[in-house]
């Protein structure tokens, strides 16, 4: 018979265990905390050797992925809300809560602004050739820029309320949005028209996603569950039910198998994409979760939250 020395050690055995049994668990391999404010935006770069990452205290962080150092930091001016990596060029838009959208060179230190937007711009994203940069804002709007010129081209209009979450297909023809209006709408990127408008969720759209192969879509949302459309006839497939708190990101791995969301809940969770299981709980954070996204290899895991600090982790989930 097993004698515990204090009633501490046996509370202490009894939450690991229920943790465990629960799937929730640690695994965080590092923490990077060089943000003075909530973390609100990440990415990768393509090549996956860096990181670059956007807070509430106006700077932009580059990281080396492997070293964990910072390479360069870069102060924007405003909440820095949304942060994209071009696909073939090593530039870095950041969106603000000032309206304006920075392109940032690191290696030469010079950034364009982009001004149109008359609220926050809370989602980028770069299209596949990376040719165009989308941008989603409280002013009710989508915008399409030349990336290279910074000249925009144009404007999407049809949402009622801030445009929180944007996206491009995999082949770059069609856009995604997410809105306080509580619908999805999928756009011609050609044309600019909106093709299909998504109703579902019961409040706020925060976050959308394609899949790799562009057959599915994925939303995250206020009523603390996650989504899963057919792509091309808009029917909802799948609700995806387990956070507390409000999804505030969401994002398929790069093989498509898994999903990932992270939420005010201050857990995140990676899923079965296919059966909408949750395949394990990832404890840590000690404020919301803004932000994730995949290493392109698909076996690490970046988080930024309001506790002001980074996450690495490990996907080793089946």
């Amino acid at each position: 018979m097993i004698r515990y020395k204090s009633r501490r050690f046996l509370a202490c055995f009894l939450l690991c265990a229920l943790g465990m049994a629960q799937g929730l668990i640690s695994e965080e391999t590092y923490t990077l905390a060089k943000h003075s404010g909530a973390v609100r935006s990440l990415a990768f770069s393509h090549d996956g050797i860096q990181i670059v990452s956007g807070s509430s205290d106006g700077t932009l962080k580059l990281w080396d992925a492997g070293s964990h150092r910072v390479i360069k930091t870069s102060w924007q001016g405003g909440l820095i809300v949304s942060v994209a990596y071009s696909p073939h060029q090593k530039r870095v838009s950041a969106g603000s809560s000032d309206g304006i959208i920075r392109i940032w060179d690191p290696e030469s230190g010079l950034y364009r602004s982009l001004i149109g937007h008359k609220g926050a711009v809370n989602s980028l994203a770069y299209s596949p050739e990376g040719s165009r940069l989308l941008s989603g804002s409280d002013d009710g709007t989508l915008k399409v820029w030349d990336a290279q010129s910074g000249r925009e081209l144009t404007t999407l209009v049809g949402h009622r309320g801030y445009v929180l979450a944007v996206a491009y297909s995999p082949d770059g023809g069609r856009i995604l949005s997410g809105a306080v209006d509580r619908t999805l709408k999928v756009w011609d990127a050609a044309g600019g028209g909106a093709l299909m408008t998504l109703e579902g969720h019961e409040d706020y759209v925060r976050s959308v996603a394609y899949s790799p192969d562009g057959k599915r879509l994925l939303s995250g949302s206020d009523d603390k569950t996650l989504k899963i459309w057919d792509a091309q006839s808009g029917v909802l497939l799948k609700t995806l039910s387990g956070h507390e708190g409000y999804v505030r990101f969401v994002a398929y791995s790069p093989e498509g198998t898994k999903v990932i969301s992270g939420s005010d809940d201050r857990t995140i969770k990676i899923w079965d994409a296919q059966s909408g299981h949750v395949l394990k709980t990832l404890s840590g954070h000690k404020d919301r979760v803004y932000a994730l996204a995949y290493r392109p290899d698909g076996k690490i895991i970046i988080s930024g939250s309001g506790d002001t600090t980074i996450k690495i982790w490990e996907d080793v989930s089946p």
